[in-house]
């Protein structure tokens, strides 16, 4: 007779993770790519393919099309990857209508999964959501001691000012100063406290990493891990 196992030895953690994993492993359909692509507008265009530049550095999509099939590709374009990007370019309609997601499944992903686009590209696609033409002239104008005139034309936006800041060294991740003092300049406040927002959770991550590691090797220098292996090789000393 054949035993059936009880119900406390049932693995519930994978049970549970079944329809996520279905989701993440989930291959995008060159249609659903297509259609995605025809209903985002220009602007959409060129927010996604800036959320994006860290994942396909080594390329350079003409177009969004390209981008997501790259990604597909590479198998970084799930339902879940999808669902990030229409969610960070506020297509909610997109959601709804070609992955039959809604808004706060999305967001109950995001919490409690890895992000494909990180919290730095998030910061300068919302920075640039809140500044007005005036706002992104003075910003260039600003930048003209680090950026030449040829380089930056009036017409151009902010995400296209923070491509050419990144390709100067001049803004990274972890290098936000000198936009957050053209923000200071230009009175926009609001938007430089973003930024210290960010390094202060940027921050705050780094350390509770760095605690949970030490919490995990309570008998080793974090500072100077070849200590313990020096003194159990010197001559004499206790083992």
């Amino acid at each position: 007779m054949k035993s059936v196992p009880s119900w406390a030895s049932v693995d519930w953690t994978r049970f549970l993770l079944l329809p996520f994993l279905g989701m993440t492993l989930y291959r995008m359909s060159a249609e659903v790519i297509h259609q995605v692509e025809e209903a985002l507008d220009e602007d959409e265009k060129e927010i996604l393919l800036f959320l994006c530049r860290d994942i396909a550095a080594d390329v350079v999509p003409l177009n969004v099309r390209d981008l997501l099939d790259i990604l597909r590709e590479r198998g970084k374009l799930s339902l879940v990857s999808l669902a990030e990007l229409l969610y960070r370019v506020r297509r909610f309609d997109l959601l709804k209508r070609i992955l039959k997601m809604d808004r706060r499944t999305v967001e109950a992903q995001l919490l409690r999964h890895p992000h494909l686009i990180s919290d730095y590209r998030v910061l300068m696609m919302e920075i640039g959501e809140g500044l007005d033409k005036s706002d992104v002239s003075s910003l260039i104008f600003l930048m003209r001691d680090h950026i030449s005139r040829s380089k930056m034309a009036k017409d151009k936006s902010f995400l296209d000012l923070v491509i050419e800041l990144e390709k100067l060294n001049l803004v990274a991740p972890d290098h936000l100063d000198l936009l957050e003092k053209c923000l200071r300049n230009i009175h926009r406040i609001d938007l430089k406290t973003k930024i210290q927002k960010y390094k202060q959770s940027a921050q705050g991550a780094e350390t509770n990493y760095v605690n949970a590691l030490q919490a995990s090797l309570p008998n080793l220098s974090i500072k100077d891990p070849s200590y313990n292996l020096r003194k159990s090789l010197t001559p004499g000393t206790p083992r």
